[in-house]
């Protein structure tokens, strides 16, 4: 049985600062058990996006550390921190970052040997039937709709069996039926893949589907 005092996912006494004058970001502490999920949700500007950026490693924070299934982020140089965020953590961003040059299949091949899990590459067909644009595999992006965009983003973030989701404001353009939609597959694909999802938005229709939820 899951020991729920060894948390996978923990952030401690976190800060941060871009600019030497700027406000000084604080941020409560997270616990995370595994395969927990958890919402972060919060007004625009209070800091959503850089917990979120942190947390990826994608900035350091002024203060504090990032534990993910034992690792210490900041205890990594560069180059390690790199190959960490590549095999163990999977980013939906606000906006598609699809190589445009390339197509459905080839993007998500390209995701599998950067992460160094190529190994994966026959799950591809089954992660595009589970997200509905199994019809999509040799399109280019520029041919994809918007929700078809919106789903491959999210294949791109799971693709990989990542150890932690993370999600950024995924309902932000999205009508309420979509929202929906795009919410139960997020929360599908952690569960089949056995991550841990964190989701940050603005958006209080999503509240109904988690349990854990922290309001900055």
């Amino acid at each position: 049985m899951f020991n729920v005092n060894c948390f996978v996912i923990q952030t401690k006494n976190i800060s941060f600062q871009y600019q030497k004058n700027d406000a000084v970001f604080t941020f409560p502490d997270i616990n995370l058990g595994k395969e927990e999920p958890l919402l972060i949700l919060g007004k625009s500007g209070i800091g959503k996006t850089t917990l979120l950026h942190i947390i990826a490693g994608l900035l350091n924070p002024k203060s504090g550390e990032v534990t993910i299934d034992g690792t210490n982020l900041q205890s990594l140089n560069s180059k390690q921190r790199d190959q960490f965020i590549g095999k163990h953590i999977g980013l939906v961003f606000q906006k598609n970052f699809a190589n445009r040059s390339l197509t459905v299949l080839e993007n998500l091949e390209a995701r599998l040997f950067f992460s160094g899990k190529t190994a994966n590459k026959n799950n591809i067909p089954n992660l595009l039937k589970a997200l509905q644009i199994e019809g999509c595999q040799t399109q280019k992006i520029n041919e994809l709709s918007e929700g078809q965009l919106q789903r491959l983003g999210i294949a791109l973030a799971v693709i990989h069996e990542p150890k932690l989701i993370l999600a950024d404001e995924p309902t932000a353009s999205l009508d309420d039926d979509n929202c929906q939609n795009v919410m139960q597959l997020l929360i599908n694909q952690a569960k089949t893949n056995k991550s841990n999802l964190i989701v940050i938005t603005h958006d209080q229709r999503v509240k109904s589907l988690f349990q854990n939820i922290l309001t900055l």
